[in-house]
């Protein structure tokens, strides 16, 4: 298996379709058609389902797509190696973070990261919950991982980044101080809006809860994060929430206070055990210096 068709092959299962993946990799329809047929020739079996609409893998190609990953990623390496010594100017790092964890820390650090080497590419991936992500990255899926230091796998390097502060918002005209601290007591029969479970937000709002001897009444279940803060301000309940978030939740009139006792999680770096492209590498040292 050359390492073309095996880019083209990663490319056609990642974007779905042929017609978007011969945009994402430079090359024709046709050429990437027939660099899969002749991919499935020598492998001996179709990697791929083909319908009218959809192309999805086989099991077959379920099998391979992981390998292929890791052996681009490889090739990759070791391009990026020679590419360090002329000072980093090329390649990739691919990074998961949790999502209410893209806009602190990963927005800045992939900020400082780009400014520093403007020709290295970020890929960012958006995994469903922590679980998801240490797969991700346990599997070769993306490099590095950005998640809270809780349950990480023996077998996977974890690197702190800090503590981060998650508060409380309410809907604009609560009638409390903004800014005020509220034990969480007080919050007993208040609408929660809250994310499904096994996400940390929703792990970290049930301990604290059950610490102060009461369950949240959950008022709404979003999967999606965007919607929290529209939700609080349209005054649908309360929300827990990253410091960041209830910056902005507070500009647009929402309520911020201040639960007690307070409500942290310590975030990490992951990758795993290995040697570590250098554009990778480069990230976790400045991420973690």
């Amino acid at each position: 298996m050359d390492s073309p068709r095996l880019r083209h092959f990663v490319a056609v299962a990642e974007h779905g379709g042929f017609t978007a993946a011969a945009q994402a990799v430079f090359v024709s329809q046709p050429a990437l058609s027939l660099a899969i047929k002749e991919l499935e020739a020598e492998v001996g079996t179709s990697l791929f389902t083909r319908t009218s609409r959809h192309v999805t893998l086989t099991a077959a190609g379920q099998a391979l797509l992981g390998p292929a990953k890791q052996v681009i990623r490889d090739l990759d390496t070791g391009q990026a190696a020679i590419d360090a010594i002329t000072g980093l100017t090329a390649g990739h790092v691919t990074l998961a973070c949790l999502p209410t964890l893209v806009a602190d820390p990963v927005a800045p650090l992939v900020g400082a990261f780009r400014r520093h080497y403007p020709g290295v590419r970020v890929d960012l991936a958006a995994p469903d919950d922590t679980g998801d992500l240490l797969a991700m990255v346990a599997s070769g899926s993306t490099e590095l991982g950005v998640t809270e230091a809780h349950d990480i796998p023996p077998d996977l390097s974890a690197h702190p980044l800090g503590r981060q502060s998650l508060v409380l918002i309410l809907p604009p005209g609560t009638d409390r101080l903004d800014n005020a601290t509220i034990d969480l007591a007080e919050l007993e029969g208040e609408p929660f809006i809250v994310v499904p479970p096994g996400t940390s937000s929703s792990r970290l709002l049930a301990e604290a809860f059950a610490s102060a001897g009461i369950a949240p009444t959950v008022a709404v279940v979003t999967a999606q994060r965007d919607a929290i803060l529209p939700l609080v301000i349209a005054g649908a309940g309360v929300a827990l929430v990253p410091e960041t978030l209830a910056a902005t939740a507070q500009r647009q009139g929402a309520v911020r206070a201040q639960p007690t006792p307070p409500i942290t999680r310590d975030l990490v770096l992951v990758h795993r055990g290995g040697t570590l492209s250098p554009a990778a590498r480069e990230f976790t040292r400045m991420a973690t210096s």
